[in-house]
């Protein structure tokens, strides 16, 4: 059944977009709680940093599997049991008396967020009709901009009002407000059961691969590229993924019709969201160290500039989203993709002497850029598949953003590590080249897609 008015629209967006606050919220909370979960319980920032990469692992690792059981068995389905075991998972975690509970909570919260993350896009495209997604697409970007713009000082007012439980437990009422929603949708929207296959090696191999990527790029920023405890991750990464090729080309019913990345319309928007979560979180990487390290600032001062690029993303998502039918997602995202490289390719300059205020402006421009660029690139990966693999390739995109996230800080803290014992010119050299770096593949990505636009003609989705 398909909603036929707008404000049944916007209840389907916020349910789904509550999902993606939750999962962003949370990693921006718990990197503020760090410093304070080590005093706690008596432990090293080594052995906490496992609660974060946990968390990451378990999302990223189990997405797909969710995206695929959700176009089996039903989004909402999934999309609910991800609210429930999200909020267990968070009352463990604040429940926990050691580490090793929090980093096995945090595990299971992980599990949840793959459940929200891989099947939020498709309630909203199984619900809404094509038509009017555009402006739901708008909100799902404004709730998922919100996380990074609350996290931090959310968890820093938890902390000094009460203790560090409450950052985990500030999730129990918006996961029930989630919950009441998706009570509200599933007497509302009936899914049918399809006879897709899990395809259990499939989903296995592309794990597998992923979590050998996500390790060899950890050790990145610690270890030399061709270290083994690198290079060997990175290898078996490479065979396990030619190794889910194979298997894909073969099987009756993959996971992903790898012939879509031979069309512009769908690899151009994948490329575009790997490269738009990587320069994202080059966003917050790069503005702490400059400005705590040569400004000499406050960490509250840090974390005012650091919001500037998710309050322009949250600003620019509803404006975008309403464009979505009127202009051609391709031109909004070429668009977006313009307004993101010019503020990037200015920090490339970077000089110790410049100003909080002058970052925070070019943060904030970048981020009207990712939030004219996220709504259509959705619509647009979304728009490419058939209703039926939908929380697939929902769930994809998701995946790529994270990897993209993963590669672009292991990248840039390579570039600053490399620099860091070579006094402040060199300092300022690993900023350069990282913003540098970020700008080329920005530019890279818009010239794909300006390919796709002359060469397979302009989409509308």
């Amino acid at each position: 059944m398909i909603f036929m008015n707008k404000r049944a629209d916007q209840i389907v967006a916020f349910t789904a977009g509550i999902g993606m606050l939750l999962s962003t919220l949370d990693t921006g909370i718990i990197n503020v709680a760090l410093p304070t979960l080590v005093r706690s319980f008596d432990s090293s920032i080594t052995v906490m940093t496992w609660s974060i990469t946990m968390y990451t692992l378990a999302l990223v690792g189990t997405i797909i599997i969710f995206g695929r059981l959700s176009d089996r068995y039903g989004r909402l389905k999934i999309y609910t049991s991800g609210l429930i075991i999200f909020c267990i998972a968070s009352i463990f975690c604040g429940l926990s008396t050691s580490p090793g509970e929090l980093i096995a909570s945090r595990t299971l919260q992980g599990i949840g967020a793959a459940m929200l993350q891989g099947t939020a896009t498709a309630i909203i495209t199984t619900a809404i009709p094509k038509e009017r997604q555009g402006a739901a697409f708008g909100t799902l970007g404004v709730l998922l901009g919100l996380g990074p713009v609350l996290g931090p000082s959310v968890g820093g007012f938890l902390i000094s009002v009460g203790n560090w439980r409450w950052i985990f437990w500030i999730n129990v009422p918006i996961v029930l407000v989630g919950l009441v929603g998706c009570v509200y949708l599933i007497k509302r929207v009936k899914e049918s059961r399809r006879t897709i296959k899990i395809n259990l090696p499939g989903n296995i191999l592309l794990t597998l691969s992923v979590l050998a990527l996500l390790q060899g790029l950890s050790m990145l920023s610690t270890s030399n590229f061709l270290s083994l405890p690198t290079i060997g991750p990175i290898v078996l990464f490479a065979l396990l993924l030619i190794s889910f090729i194979l298997w894909e080309v073969r099987a009756k019913q993959p996971i992903i019709d790898l012939r879509l990345f031979l069309h512009g319309a769908f690899s151009a928007p994948i490329l575009g969201i790997f490269v738009l979560g990587g320069t994202t979180s080059l966003g917050f990487i790069i503005p702490p160290y400059f400005l705590e390290q040569v400004s000499n600032l406050e960490p509250w001062q840090t974390g005012l500039v650091n919001l500037s690029a998710p309050l322009g993303l949250v600003m620019m998502s509803k404006v975008s989203g309403r464009l979505i039918g009127r202009v051609s997602t391709t031109r909004l995202m070429i668009i977006g993709l313009i307004i993101m490289a010019i503020p990037y390719g200015i920090l490339g300059t970077i000089q110790s002497g410049w100003s909080s205020i002058l970052i925070g402006v070019l943060l904030l421009i970048y981020g009207f850029g990712a939030g004219f660029f996220l709504p259509p690139n959705t619509s647009a990966i979304m728009g490419a598949v058939s209703q039926e693999v939908q929380g697939t390739i929902g769930a994809v995109q998701r995946m790529v953003q994270n990897l993209g996230i993963a590669l672009y800080a292991a990248v840039t803290s390579s570039f600053i590590q490399t620099h860091s014992h070579g006094g402040l010119g060199s300092f300022m050299n690993g900023f350069r080249e990282a913003w540098i770096f970020a700008t080329v593949t920005l530019v890279f990505s818009l010239l794909v897609f300006i390919y796709t636009a002359l060469f397979e003609g302009d989409h509308k989705s």
